[in-house]
């Protein structure tokens, strides 16, 4: 009785104060949680594969983690880059430095990936002295204002908000499910050719401050740009002096089976968009470029009051120094091979799913689309109901997508899968 007083009484606060703004996946109440699986309120106990929506690369509530936090906090919790210079910050930039591609090794930090990709659009202007902003039909970079005018993944994270940051043009994505009419081969020429067309008809190159990508669609559908059109669009983008910034916010550290998901093209970006996985739960940004750039955005151009947090900071450092120790990085491309083979096989044949696909341990499972309004939102429950915790994702929601720790336990990732695997051929 108690356990379930605790519940109510919770759910009730949290209806009565917190805003309604936010989509509520579930209405769990969740106590604790540790490594893939997690605990409510009312004792219950879950498999985690969303990790906080790609966040917690390394599990819920790591111990080195946990460890390197309470460190921190015994020394000081808050001080505020602007005032002074401090270890764990300087050693997470210094670290960051050394693992990003190119010569990106100069980081400014902030709280968030919406965030970091506003900062970002900032310090494209303010290094290029251009206007122009192009992003990709079915991206999605954040809820803050300028991130919300880059995003094209629905036309409800616009609504409202409009007018909304000038001088933005869309071009659509190499991602064949949504080139309505174009061959799956013709989809890197075919977008090429329509940011030509922006170029032609909208806004001169020169006027063009960058052009920012996910390189693995996140939200849109979990959808890998092709190496070719990212490797064309480096080539553009130098032709013109344009910066490109790759919004790794989702796909960095690991999750592709790269530490960036730039690495898979070999194409360096100009700049470079972390958060999420970056320090494993602990609220992060940071926008990353060389020494160059970052020295034409003037001196109070942009700040941050909380942006590198020392918690934060030591939270990140703890978090990279594990996917480094325990070779995070080749398991989740070794391990997500092996889990795409395995729901291939699984659900071999059933008509309702239209690929199954991965880059590492960023795996999509998408349902053609006449099917796929009716049967995810099915499927989600019919797991959750079993105790497993999945989120879709796409335009029209059609893709599963999972998000599973890098350092998932086989026990927890047979278990999991198995209940998905069940769930997807009891719907179809």
């Amino acid at each position: 009785m108690k356990l379930q007083n605790k519940t109510t009484e919770i759910r009730e606060k949290a209806k009565k104060h917190l805003s309604p703004v936010m989509t509520r996946v579930t209405e769990l109440v969740i106590e604790k949680a540790k490594g893939a699986r997690f605990w409510t309120a009312d004792g219950d106990e879950y498999i985690d594969f969303v990790s906080g929506v790609a966040v917690n690369a390394v599990g819920h509530a790591n111990d080195a983690m946990v460890d390197a936090i309470k460190k921190q906090a015994e020394l000081f919790i808050h001080f505020g880059l602007n005032y002074g210079y401090y270890e764990s910050a300087a050693n997470l930039a210094e670290k960051i430095a050394s693992i990003t591609p190119g010569n990106l090794d100069t980081v400014f930090f902030s709280n968030s990936g919406g965030e970091a990709i506003d900062g970002a659009l900032k310090l494209a202007r303010a290094a290029t002295g251009r206007p122009g902003i192009i992003s990709f039909e079915g991206s999605f970079h954040g809820r803050t204002l300028g991130a919300t005018a880059i995003t094209a993944s629905s036309s409800k994270y616009r609504k409202y908000y409009e007018p909304i940051l000038g001088e933005v043009h869309h071009a659509p994505y190499p991602y064949p499910s949504q080139l309505k009419g174009v061959k799956e081969e013709e989809a890197t020429s075919y977008c090429l050719h329509q940011l030509q067309k922006i170029f032609d008809l909208r806004i001169d190159p020169s006027r063009v401050a960058a052009v920012v990508i996910e390189p693995v669609m996140g939200e849109g559908g979990y959808f890998p740009a092709p190496p070719a059109f990212l490797q064309e669009l480096r080539k553009i983008t130098k032709q013109h002096g344009i910066l490109l910034i790759f919004d790794e916010v989702q796909t960095g550290f690991g999750r592709t089976g790269k530490m960036f998901a730039a690495e898979h093209s070999g194409v360096n970006p100009d700049i470079l968009v972390l958060a999420k996985a970056l320090s494993g739960g602990m609220p992060l940004g940071a926008i990353v470029a060389s020494r160059e750039i970052h020295e034409k955005w003037p001196t109070g151009g942009h700040g941050s009051t909380f942006g590198g947090n020392p918690i934060s900071c030591a939270a990140a450092l703890a978090n990279i120094h594990v996917i480094e120790a325990e070779k995070l990085v080749d398991r989740s491309k070794d391990l997500g091979a092996k889990i795409v083979e395995r729901l291939k096989q699984s659900l071999n044949g059933l008509h309702g799913i239209k690929e199954i696909r991965g880059l590492g341990m960023m795996i999509g499972l998408e349902f053609h689309e006449d099917i796929a309004s009716q049967a995810v939102p099915v499927i989600k429950q019919k797991c959750l109901d079993h105790k497993l915790l999945i989120m879709n994702c796409g335009i029209q929601g059609q893709t599963i997508r999972l998000m599973l720790p890098l350092n998932i336990n086989e026990v927890d990732l047979d278990q999991g899968l198995s209940i998905l695997e069940n769930a997807v051929k009891d719907t179809l």
